[in-house]
């Protein structure tokens, strides 16, 4: 499973190729796969913080 930085970075590159891109569709489409991805970053970053407050528990 992606990391919640890897998810970033690919929201980052959707963005940069949102900017370049040759059509109002292709933009729009790679904006809402930039936000996918952000979305699945915050969902992987609760994810890991669940974890890590399972492990302090444990202690």
């Amino acid at each position: 499973m992606p990391t919640r930085t890897e998810h970033i970075h690919e929201a980052e590159r959707l963005e940069r190729q949102a900017e370049i891109a040759d059509n109002a569709h292709a933009r729009a489409a790679l904006r809402r796969m930039a936000q996918a991805s952000r979305g699945a970053a915050a969902l992987v970053g609760m994810f890991e913080a669940s974890d890590e407050d399972c492990s302090l528990a444990r202690l």
